[in-house]
């Protein structure tokens, strides 16, 4: 606290009004501060940082990515930073004043347009954190909806899960193995954590049998352009991850993520709702609609507390989406689909002595989950080894089981060498 400016004395006083004898009892119960002198060099000048900053950079390695599991290895185009950094995007306030947002507002407007699309739901909004957190605001909607307080979770990553009972235990609801009529909503991921495409239809028809909504959770939305879109197979609310659409691994996130569902449902969804209208004078605009929703007009009666939004995550994929265009992302879609099924049949169809058996019983998009067997060595050696030859191998799912992805970066060089490595190792 020494750089800021109050006397020795002006400290004692602020300590004894808070009840404490010394700013050490501040941290008494996060332990100890850090008190002691750090490993670095005498001062340097810039050109002597930006050297030693880049010599440090040059050795990390990046390794060549078969894992998924909610973060997807898609190329990134480099337009996309190029637009995104503009200042008038990237130093945007909340638009509440349309006539002097209608850029941002007209971005917002057709990333709600792209995920309806995708998604073939009615109304989407703009935007959410993050794709776990998604879920879970969409579990309180049908709750709400409902007035039930159980939720069945089927075959959902493992931050999903872990999120989604933080919010039960704040706000009531119970997750269950069983579907009846005490059921809010089944979440559905598809493809699934483990990769399967899974009937959305049958699933629409088990929650709908009982009352409840389905909700479907997209993972990796570039398989929207390739699998029937749920809101035409009977889903209520679909959600999903922005990181495929143009925003990059970033080291794992968090990213952003979108909701879309039902018009019946529109004034309850959370997040920012934008509009096409037309001014007194005929002119087209854009503006925030049905803003009673929101914290900073109806506070603790808000629907939505997402303020922030990821809305420049939101950009990023609207400018990646209109970069590819509907050809484009479904080209990038059936390369990963194709690069999967490469990868499967190299470790399970072509090898003499059968190492992996497929677990996927169901169709696969890009990722999917094989279970070793007849072999001496472990998933954990298998990622060690080839992290020594340059490749980020699958998810250790643990009983031998190992989630493997690819996307439209995985190259058939790629693929035989990941292969070769991997049938060394089993042999």
């Amino acid at each position: 606290m020494d750089f800021v400016p109050l006397t020795n004395k002006d400290k004692e006083e602020m300590l004894a009004k808070i009840g404490i004898k010394s700013i050490d009892d501040l941290f008494q119960n996060i332990g100890p501060r850090f008190n002691k002198d750090l490993n670095i060099s005498s001062a340097m000048t810039e050109m002597e940082v930006k050297k030693h900053v880049t010599n440090l950079s040059e050795k990390n390695s990046q390794l060549k990515c078969f894992r998924g599991a909610g973060c997807y290895n898609h190329y990134v185009p480099s337009a996309i930073n190029h637009i995104l950094l503009r200042g008038e995007f990237y130093t945007a306030y909340t638009p509440y004043q349309p006539e002097v947002s209608q850029g941002t507002l007209q971005a917002i407007y057709e990333f709600q347009t792209y995920i309806s699309a995708l998604t073939g739901m009615e109304v989407a909004n703009a935007s959410m954190y993050d794709g776990q957190t998604a879920v879970a605001e969409s579990i309180l909607l049908a709750v709400n909806e409902t007035q039930r307080q159980k939720v069945y979770v089927h075959d959902v990553n493992f931050e999903c899960k872990q999120v989604v009972q933080t919010y039960a235990e704040a706000n009531g609801f119970t997750t269950t193995d069983s579907i009846d009529e005490n059921t809010a909503c089944i979440v559905l991921q598809n493809p699934t954590f483990k990769g399967s495409i899974e009937d959305v239809e049958q699933w629409a028809e088990k929650a709908h049998a009982v009352g409840a909504l389905l909700i479907v959770y997209v993972a990796d939305p570039t398989s929207l352009a390739l699998i029937e879109a749920p809101g035409v197979l009977g889903a209520d609310i679909v959600v999903g991850e922005l990181q495929s659409f143009g925003n990059g691994m970033f080291y794992g996130g968090p990213w952003g993520a979108f909701m879309a569902i039902s018009k019946k449902y529109m004034k309850k969804i959370p997040g920012r709702l934008c509009g096409r209208t037309v001014d007194n004078r005929g002119n087209e605009g854009f503006i925030l609609t049905l803003q009673a929703r929101e914290q900073h007009i109806r506070r603790e009666k808000a629907t939505s507390n997402i303020c922030t939004n990821q809305a420049l995550n939101a950009l990023a994929a609207s400018i990646y989406l209109s970069l590819l265009g509907r050809e484009g992302l479904r080209n990038v879609a059936k390369l990963s689909y194709q690069r999967a099924h490469q990868l499967l049949e190299a470790l399970v169809v072509r090898p003499g002595v059968q190492r992996f058996e497929l677990v996927n019983k169901k169709p696969f998009y890009n990722e999917f989950t094989v279970k070793l067997q007849n072999s001496n060595t472990t998933i954990e050696k298998i990622n060690k080894k080839l992290e020594e030859n340059g490749f980020l191998g699958g998810l250790d799912l643990g009983n031998n089981e190992w989630l493997l992805a690819c996307t439209e970066q995985t190259s058939e060089e790629d693929i035989n060498k990941f292969c070769s490595i991997v049938m060394k190792e089993v042999a």
